[in-house]
């Protein structure tokens, strides 16, 4: 496997483990939302998903609520696809920053009790200084599960491929 870097700032950052491929199935994941419930993948098992991992929603520039806000904005062409947004944050910032921001119809997601999710997802990021952290990654799936668009970001300060994005989301609705 070909190793894969986060540049944030002026730092290489190695992420590790599997990275869903198109095709792949998702993995399943046990998470805590931000009312401390467990909460499994199979919860949205009725709907097309955005999983979107973020370095933290305490962080605006760098892979967290500016990305956010434009994921949710590229999505809006897409109702029914249920967004999950999964950090290391605690349920405590969660719940905050539902209330400072609303965010409305979105699952935030915290991986305080899922540490395995980092790995299985292949957005563990290794080193000094986001050693634990996710690194930003958007992955799409279709009702089943099955990965349709799958994107981890090279720089903290980027946005996702929104071409490849639109193309996913078509291919969902249609």
């Amino acid at each position: 496997m070909q190793p894969f870097y986060l540049q944030y700032e002026d730092e290489q950052i190695e992420v590790t483990g599997h990275f869903p491929g198109l095709g792949e199935p998702l993995p399943s994941f046990m998470l805590v939302d931000d009312h401390n419930n467990d909460v499994s993948l199979e919860s949205f098992q009725d709907r097309p998903k955005a999983l979107l991992t973020l370095l933290s929603l305490d962080e605006n520039e760098h892979g967290g609520l500016a990305l956010l806000q434009d994921t949710r904005r590229r999505l809006e062409k897409a109702p029914a696809v249920q967004l999950i947004v999964v950090t290391v944050d605690s349920p405590s910032s969660l719940r905050r920053a539902r209330r400072e921001h609303g965010l409305p119809g979105v699952a935030l997601l915290s991986t305080l009790r899922g540490r395995d999710f980092h790995k299985h997802y292949g957005v563990l990021l290794s080193a000094y200084p986001l050693a634990g952290y996710t690194a930003p990654a958007l992955i799409l799936a279709d009702v089943q599960g099955r990965v349709v668009f799958a994107e981890r970001l090279l720089r903290s300060d980027a946005r996702f491929d929104s071409a490849a994005l639109g193309a996913a989301l078509a291919a969902l609705a249609g």
